[in-house]
């Protein structure tokens, strides 16, 4: 099976970035991996509604700091052979996730399980960002769990990990 392209969401957490790590490890020579951060609108209405600065500034100096470390991704990752982009939208994680998913066609999502915002009673109640995506997604997702690590297929081949 030839995997073309691949939306991987980024949260800069340990986790995202070692789904990440999968997605190159899964990508077709030549393929594309799509890497997305989306900035919570409801965190954003949160700083706005407890003073700390406006809705629109707070989005603003996010989407620069988030924009700038997406480039420093693909920048690291620039000699694999592999295209890569990115965008930083606002929303809900989860339907963000789903809707660009859709949106652009990707053939699949690789993320991972435990991400920046994790454990409270909103994920006790409604499920992680990672779930959420799973059971509404159209199209297969694959959830990296932490501390595991993608082997290429070198690697495999070499007998060097497994």
């Amino acid at each position: 099976m030839k995997i073309e392209d691949i939306l991987v969401p980024i949260d800069f957490s340990t986790g995202s970035l070692r789904a990440l790590d999968y997605a190159l490890a899964m990508i077709d020579p030549g393929g594309e991996v799509y890497l997305l951060h989306v900035i919570d609108a409801d965190f954003l209405a949160r700083v706005s509604d407890e003073g700390f600065c406006d809705a629109e500034t707070a989005r603003a100096q996010m989407q620069r700091k988030a924009e700038e470390e997406l480039q420093k991704i693909a920048r690291k990752f620039s000699l694999v052979n592999v295209h890569m982009e990115s965008m930083v939208v606002v929303g809900k994680p989860f339907a963000e996730i789903l809707r660009i998913a859709a949106d652009l066609h990707f053939s699949l999502i690789v993320m991972g399980i435990r991400g920046r915002h994790q454990g409270g009673i909103e994920e006790i109640l409604f499920g992680s960002t990672a779930e959420k995506v799973l059971r509404a997604a159209r199209i297969p997702v694959v959830c990296v769990p932490p501390g595991t690590e993608a082997v290429t297929e070198t690697e495999t081949k070499g007998g060097a990990k497994r």
